[in-house]
């Protein structure tokens, strides 16, 4: 129950926090990602080819879900944030809407993430406890990126 409600509420911070910030590192270097675990779904395209939006996040910081990609619904990876914050960058282009919701919470609001528009960045607050997230795809074929990285990683 105390779960459910702590996980909620951060999860509706994203609205408040999302959209029209900048880049949270000024390295502007092409670096690696960080590489994908066995259990880390792969990157994809759409069918047509077209590539994910590109997501501009510090990338010496220790991601929870390394980036990850498609156009269609997705579990994330189950993550447990080393502190009680983390922050989500995450963008989509195309026709449909994408949203960010709990599976821990499936009733609850899910949480819009803008497409073709300003990134979303948003800074959850959470108990340090396994995190479980998904992308849900509605109305379209929309490309969507997303990166979950430890800490409070909004640029300053």
């Amino acid at each position: 129950m105390h779960r459910r409600l702590f996980t909620a509420a951060p999860l509706a911070a994203i609205l408040l926090i999302s959209g029209c910030s900048g880049p949270a590192s000024t390295d502007t270097s092409e670096k690696s990602h960080p590489p994908a675990s066995a259990g880390d779904p792969a990157p994809s395209t759409s069918p047509k080819g077209s590539a994910a939006p590109s997501l501009d996040y510090p990338k010496k910081v220790p991601a929870l879900v390394s980036e990850t990609s498609g156009t269609g619904n997705r579990k994330l990876p189950a993550f447990t944030p080393d502190e009680e914050i983390y922050t989500i960058y995450a963008d989509c282009t195309g026709e449909g809407s994408v949203s960010l919701i709990d599976r821990d919470n499936p009733e609850g609001e899910p949480h819009a993430i803008a497409c073709d528009d300003a990134p979303t960045v948003g800074v959850i607050h959470a108990e340090a406890v396994p995190q479980h997230l998904a992308v849900e795809v509605t109305g379209g074929t929309a490309q969507w990126a997303i990166v979950i990285v430890t800490g409070d990683q909004r640029s300053v």
